[in-house]
């Protein structure tokens, strides 16, 4: 077999491989984006009173943020931002399916959830 019949053979293996960071990354980015939209900019009353914003339960298990639906709002949009380099990666990743461009897109959504837990448990001991 050449290299570019081994390459074009092993490119859909390749692509299975970014499946499950590629789901993970588009969830998450989708919901920080949604929960963004819906508490931050629609500021629907019905859709803010289904939140425990303000009670001391819910801040100690789901942390800082759900002190108040502005604060919420902020910190998915915060979330929503650092989401998108991951995706942009996973993209490019699933376009040119090398090794390289794999890695460092796992490698970033790695850091990012990483990071992400690392800040909760700064702000919320």
């Amino acid at each position: 077999m050449t290299s570019s019949a081994q390459s074009t053979v092993s490119r859909p293996f390749t692509r299975w491989l970014l499946a499950p960071g590629l789901i993970l990354g588009s969830f998450l980015l989708l919901i920080s984006f949604w929960e963004w939209v819906s508490i931050g900019l629609i500021r629907a009353p019905a859709t803010i009173a289904q939140y425990p914003f303000g009670s001391e339960e819910a801040m100690s298990d789901g942390g800082w943020y759900y002190q108040t639906a502005e604060l919420y709002a902020q910190q998915m949009l915060i979330n929503w931002i650092s989401w998108l380099p991951t995706a942009w990666l996973f993209a490019r990743a699933l376009r040119h399916c090398t090794g390289k461009r794999m890695s460092w897109a796992y490698g970033l959504l790695i850091l990012t959830l990483l990071t992400s837990a690392t800040l909760n448990r700064m702000h919320n001991p």
